[in-house]
């Protein structure tokens, strides 16, 4: 994929590589927000971006970054009734950022009609901060409104939000106003404000979006008060209401659960709670799918039930049941990847695990008391004898070519916890064919650093994502005890390319300060760089702040003089000795031309980077058919 050149928005700055980038990973600034740099965006003239109000952005396959911010200047209203200040805007760089939605403007598509975006006694939340994008570029927006037929106060109504899906191309599509009617239902009506979609609501390339909603009026009783709707354009879908049969257990209903719900195209997964015959509090908490049965849904793991495949395993009954997700969980395949306790056969040791399903099959893919390469082995004696305990519950995710990128926390040989400050954390991956590379580990210099070691890596504050051409971005506290500062390196790594420096913020822990952060960003030094992490996901399956493709968007802050960028930069795989080995098993087979073919028309696994997967990536794959040399 080619790089624009025409790419610098607002303040016009040149941006600069860090030293240890690749070549031809370039950071690119889109804008800078000083308070006093013109915010260059279509149709609006005289303002600037108010510091430090700038939400998270994301990027969608073709790098068009999405971000909401406040607006100053000219013409610039912030309070009461004719607050036009908070904009929502999309582009990519080689012009005027494009409006998205703004407050007391037009909604999307003017539908409801008259309707504006306004909240007079809280105008900053006219429109929702959190930015939810499809894989295609594809945005939801949610916001309160104002206008002829809109209701803004009384709870049985009160019909003043909505949820739009506004396409990269053709027209933005109503997908729920409060008080709409929920779909299989007899008369019953949504309750819950669409503003409260927040940021783990997924929306798919289709414009759909999975939403957990309250129910009243029409049949409405506290025994069936909420659901599961596939929300779309026209004809929502009910995916289940609180009191609707358990499938495939005769007199038992299910209460779905208000979080946790995933969306991948076609494809959902939801937790919930089962009620009636037979249940207890020791196996009355389970897992749905739709994946795998042709209509309606099934469970796939319940409190207490054997595991199938594995025998001597099952799911643990009581307060140790509980399937914890990382990012992307539910793949294009059908599979999803989880962390759950284990019960059985299992000891101390040993009863814990990172597994997939797909369909009825289960598989560990790593497990509590496993050796770790570069730590079991290590002649470090704060490593060596060290074994695998797991990866931290919010730093796991697995790409859709199977390689899974991860946080680890290690323990020692007997099962006993590490004491702090003793390192215990460590970051590494299992490649598709079960083999295990440790990244970098607690304490480790960090590279092109002189002087500067990694802090612990766990609690899911890395960021962790991963692109689907197998490229590693993560975020690395570390610190400099010369120096007496501290700061977060942001880290690539792919399997050649290997562990490098994309930027770094620092802040002086003892003064005097000499700021040490990159310049390269707001023209000052930053001390904060903050990726989406683990809400950024959309219902393709991907990521929304690290695209598949490898389109990589970040916000960077100097706190001290109330500086911040938008900045992108395209991290495509470093040129493979073997491309056509789609999994990295070593050869080119059939498992890579099923994963071609089944990413036929998209853009991945796009082997010579023309943006598509085509007869020039098939004819690539045949002619280096066999052992990589």
């Amino acid at each position: 994929m080619k790089i624009k050149s025409q790419l610098f928005v607002g303040l016009f700055l040149s941006a600069s590589v860090t030293a240890s980038v690749l070549a031809g990973e370039t950071w690119q600034v889109l804008v800078v927000v000083d308070g006093s740099a013109p915010a260059s965006i279509s149709g609006v003239k005289g303002a600037v971006w108010v510091p430090n109000s700038l939400n998270n952005p994301v990027i969608d396959q073709d790098g068009f970054v999405t971000f909401r911010g406040t607006l100053a200047g000219a013409g610039i209203t912030a309070t009461g009734a004719n607050a036009n200040h908070i904009v929502v805007v999309t582009g990519d760089g080689s012009g005027p950022f494009s409006v998205v939605a703004r407050n007391n403007s037009g909604v999307p598509g003017n539908t409801p009609a008259t309707a504006i975006f306004s909240r007079t006694g809280s105008p900053n939340n006219s429109i929702a901060s959190a930015n939810n994008i499809s894989e295609d570029g594809g945005i939801l927006v949610s916001g309160y409104m104002t206008g002829t037929g809109i209701v803004n106060s009384g709870t049985a109504t009160q019909n003043d939000t909505a949820m739009w899906f506004i396409p990269k191309s053709g027209a933005p599509k109503l997908l729920a106003q409060r008080l709409d009617p929920c779909p299989g239902t007899a008369g019953a009506l949504y309750s819950t404000n669409p503003m409260n979609g927040g940021s783990g609501l997924r929306v798919n390339s289709l414009g759909q979006a999975l939403f957990n909603v309250s129910l009243t009026g029409g049949d409405t009783v506290t025994a069936n008060n909420s659901a599961i709707v596939l929300l779309q354009e026209g004809a929502d879908q009910l995916v289940i209401r609180k009191g609707d049969p358990a499938p495939g257990l005769p007199g038992v209903t299910v209460n779905p659960g208000s979080f946790g719900q995933f969306l991948n195209g076609s494809k959902v997964m939801f937790n919930g709670t089962l009620a009636g015959s037979g249940i207890s509090t020791s196996n009355d908490s389970a897992h749905f799918t739709n994946i795998g049965v042709a209509n309606g849904l099934r469970i796939f793991a319940r409190e207490g039930d054997a595991i199938p495949g594995l025998k001597g395993l099952s799911f643990p009954s009581g307060s140790s049941f509980s399937l914890s997700y990382g990012q992307r969980p539910l793949a294009n395949d059908g599979t999803i990847t989880f962390i759950s306790e284990l019960a059985g056969n299992v000891t101390a040791l040993n009863n814990r695990a990172v597994m997939t399903e797909n369909s009825g099959t289960f598989t560990i893919l790593m497990r509590k008391g496993e050796s770790v390469p570069g730590i079991t082995d290590s002649a470090d004696p704060n490593f060596a004898g060290k074994l695998f305990s797991s990866p931290t519950n919010a730093g796991f995710v697995r790409n859709r070519n199977g390689l899974l990128a991860f946080e680890g926390i290690i323990m020692n040989a007997d099962g006993s916890a590490i004491n702090l400050p003793a390192p215990a954390t460590y970051f590494g991956v299992r490649k598709p064919d079960g083999s295990l590379i440790t990244i970098c580990k607690q304490t480790d210099p960090v590279p092109g650093l002189p002087g500067w070691v990694i802090g612990s890596l766990s609690g899911g504050q890395t960021s962790l994502c991963v692109s689907d051409t197998g490229v590693v971005v993560f975020l690395v506290p570390m610190s400099n005890a010369t120096l007496q500062e501290s700061g977060t390196a942001l880290m690539a790594w792919d399997e050649v390319g290997g562990f490098r420096l994309l930027g770094k913020a620092t802040s002086q822990d003892v003064a005097p300060f000499t700021p040490t952060g990159d310049t390269n960003f707001t023209g000052t030094p930053i001390n904060q760089l903050t990726l989406i992490g683990s809400t950024g996901n959309n219902g393709d399956g991907g990521h929304t702040g690290f695209s598949t493709s490898g389109w990589l968007v970040l916000r960077a802050n100097d706190s001290a003089n109330s500086k911040s960028a938008i900045a992108r930069i395209y991290l495509g795989p470093s040129a493979p000795a073997c491309p056509a080995d789609v999994n990295g098993s070593g050869s080119v087979d059939a498992a890579d031309l099923a994963t071609l073919l089944a990413g036929w028309g998209t853009t991945s696994p796009d082997l010579n980077g023309d943006g598509v997967v085509n007869g020039s990536d098939l004819a690539t794959v045949l002619a280096a058919w066999g052992p990589c040399n």
